[in-house]
């Protein structure tokens, strides 16, 4: 049965493949994702190192119960499937793509079933789109993921902490840990 022992093939030595941990792929699995992306975004099929991260980014569907794995796009066609997925309004740059969008989702890599993708495009469906203007606030770019091992050092997880949390979060933090149970 894989687990985070099992599935490292494609993480540096010592850690678990970022595709078995968010997305629960196995490195088989992802070796045939990969396989059928060729080095290119799914959707535009720009070669990978042509993208402006020069990677691909795993794409996914979430909502109302279900998770499947979509393929390998680039990021400016994640915001695309952002738009499809109605996470995002559809602008005249992104509006071309829709049907493109449309078609890249009914080819998801995890083959869903039709009622799968029915049950999504309720989903899908039913949201709000998001719209910036909405916001009472203008939002700062969020930052990398923070991930601290406890299992490991507690002067290490400290150090990474301090380095990552402005002074605001560390002063929340420590209040919150000084709270009784």
């Amino acid at each position: 049965m894989p687990n985070r022992r099992t599935e490292t093939r494609h993480a540096t030595p010592g850690n678990t493949c970022n595709h078995f941990q968010k997305y629960g792929m196995t490195c088989d699995d992802f070796d045939r994702l990969l396989a059928r992306a060729a080095g290119r975004c799914e959707l535009c099929e720009t070669p990978e190192g042509e993208t402006p991260r020069g990677a691909l980014v795993i794409d996914h569907f979430q909502g109302d119960g279900l998770f499947f794995v979509r393929g390998l796009i680039c990021d400016r066609c994640n915001s695309v499937m952002s738009r499809h997925d109605r996470s995002a309004a559809w602008g005249p740059a992104s509006l071309p793509w829709a049907d493109k969008a449309r078609a890249y989702h009914l080819a998801a890599f995890e083959q869903p079933t039709p009622e799968e993708f029915e049950q999504a495009d309720r989903y899908i469906a039913s949201r709000r789109t998001y719209n910036v203007k909405d916001r009472h606030y203008i939002p700062v770019a969020p930052r990398a993921a923070l991930v601290v091992r406890l299992d490991r050092s507690m002067t290490e997880a400290a150090r990474k902490l301090r380095r990552h949390l402005t002074d605001r979060q560390r002063a929340r933090l420590i209040e919150l840990l000084s709270r009784p149970l």
